[in-house]
């Protein structure tokens, strides 16, 4: 009976030291992919909040360019200089930088590294940095530097009278985005950067300020730190030592990642996110390093958490879903004609007005062609509303698959269309007219087979509003229907 007692026991210990096994490995999965999961919300966190400090970056630059850039007589100026010979060059480089003064006090305020203008061909026509702008006396530097300082860069294409200048682009330094980051979201940032980035375009001078990372030795990190530490320099290194441990050689994949580490009781996230430089080349990393002590809480309530999470997900999935669903169709709903698929009258009003200000600006031309499908009215009356919307779908498909991708179209009213034609003479409209004409006239449309069109064409002049432009077409319109219909008529605008 002992015997049996104890074989027994023996069965019972060895099911219950398996079922504790299992259910002990399926914690340590459940714990392991739920702490996954953490982490990935944590590199989409600390990717979301780099790419918000970069947009209001991008604002402020935008602002700036917007500012000095659009200017007619900063433009002027980039132009003269685009097309005097080299030696009267450095004339309208002085003009510029005396145009420039007032930028000299935001780039310090905002932090700003350098501002360069490239011509179409390559070449700095114009540089100058922050430490220069610092300085009392107004400098440009060595405008044959090809390499630059590191930062993030912000381009900007400059137009003068719609020729091409080149291009204006404005660098934020990386300490200043760290700092920002810093200050808005706390916890400790460094900007890890690849050695071959350094050496193939930072200037000497800036590639002093780095120096080698614990974690990986072919990445650099910035060597100015701060006094105001989220995290105690100690741990700090502490961290770094694990993390070289840790990450092995994941830093070359360029792949953002997450990885918890334990120093001294507590725990913290480092979240590793890629950085790439104008041309989308990886150079390295922006590194976030948080205490978090969450992650310990894993290994005792990881069903709450998982749980909690998964709401919270969905929750945010929801969210996403219908926000964008009402937003497509609060957009179809304001800009689309829901029987044609093409824009409707107030989308082209909204156009229309946008390209009649290029006009008055740019002296460029602009047509306008206003038609009506002849007797549409006979139409539905003899083969019913349904056939007269196939019909109206139909010439929508005629005339979109016969105009250029530049063209705007749409349905002005019952059978009525119009088409803005940008860059396009009144000799262009008058053809272009003539061909829609002429495709819906060839066209068979089932059960009714003909149907024609009539045309009313006119030019845009810097003088005109949408409604003056508008009438003219409209009694261009009228006149052809006058004239029997199924052709094309045009009013030029008064001399």
């Amino acid at each position: 009976m002992e015997a049996k007692i104890k074989k027994s026991t023996v069965i019972y210990i060895s099911i219950f030291l398996f079922l504790s096994i299992m259910i002990w490995s399926l914690f340590e999965l459940k714990k392991n992919q739920n702490k996954q999961l953490y982490l990935n919300q944590k590199i989409v966190k600390a990717a979301a909040e780099f790419t918000a400090t970069l947009n209001g970056y991008k604002m402020v630059i935008d602002f700036i360019e917007h500012r000095y850039f659009t200017d007619p007589e900063v433009l002027k100026i980039i132009y003269k200089g685009l097309k005097s010979p080299e030696k009267e060059k450095d004339r309208y480089r002085e003009m510029l930088l005396a145009k420039l003064k007032p930028l000299y006090k935001e780039m310090r305020k905002y932090r700003i590294n350098y501002l360069r203008i490239i011509f179409p061909d390559g070449t700095i026509f114009f540089q100058f940095n922050r430490k220069s702008a610092n300085k009392n006396r107004l400098k440009m530097t060595d405008r044959d530097q090809k390499k630059v300082t590191g930062g993030f860069k912000f381009p900007a294409e400059l137009y003068f009278n719609n020729q091409f200048l080149g291009t204006v682009e404005i660098a934020v330094s990386y300490d200043a985005v760290k700092d920002q980051l810093r200050k808005i979201f706390k916890g400790e940032y460094r900007f890890l950067i690849h050695k071959n980035f350094l050496l193939n375009k930072l200037v000497r001078e800036e590639r002093k300020s780095y120096i080698q990372s614990e974690i990986d030795p072919d990445f650099y990190y910035e060597s100015k730190l701060n006094r105001d530490y989220q995290i105690d320099p100690e741990i700090f290194s502490q961290i770094n030592m694990k993390l070289k441990e840790k990450i092995n050689s994941r830093l070359p994949r360029y792949k953002n990642f997450a990885v918890d580490i334990k120093v001294n009781g507590n725990y913290y996230v480092v979240s590793f996110i890629v950085i790439s430089d104008i041309k989308g080349e990886n150079i390295g990393y922006l590194v976030y390093y948080e205490k978090d002590n969450t992650i310990f809480l894993f290994a005792e309530t990881f069903l709450m958490m998982y749980g909690s999470v998964e709401i919270a997900l969905l929750a945010m999935l929801w969210l996403l879903i219908s926000l964008t669903t009402k937003s497509e169709k609060f957009r179809t709903l304001s800009e689309i004609d829901t029987l044609t698929g093409i824009y409707n009258k107030g989308k082209f009003n909204r156009v229309l007005d946008d390209e009649l200000k290029k006009v008055r600006r740019y002296k460029r031309p602009l047509g306008l062609i206003l038609f009506d499908i002849d007797h549409f009215k006979q139409i539905n009356d003899t083969f019913g509303h349904q056939v007269g919307d196939y019909v109206l779908k139909e010439i929508a498909k005629i005339v979109k698959s016969n105009i250029r991708n530049t063209d705007i179209f749409a349905r002005w009213g019952g059978e009525e269309f119009v088409i803005l034609a940008p860059e396009t003479d009144i000799n262009g409209l008058k053809m272009l007219a003539e061909k829609l004409r002429k495709a819906i006239e060839d066209h068979q449309f089932d059960k009714v087979k003909k149907v024609t069109a009539s045309f009313g064409v006119t030019e845009a002049t810097p003088e005109d509003t949408t409604d003056t432009v508008v009438r003219r077409a409209d009694e261009a319109l009228y006149l052809a229907k006058d004239k029997g219909r199924n052709r094309v008529e045009i009013i030029l605008p008064e001399v």
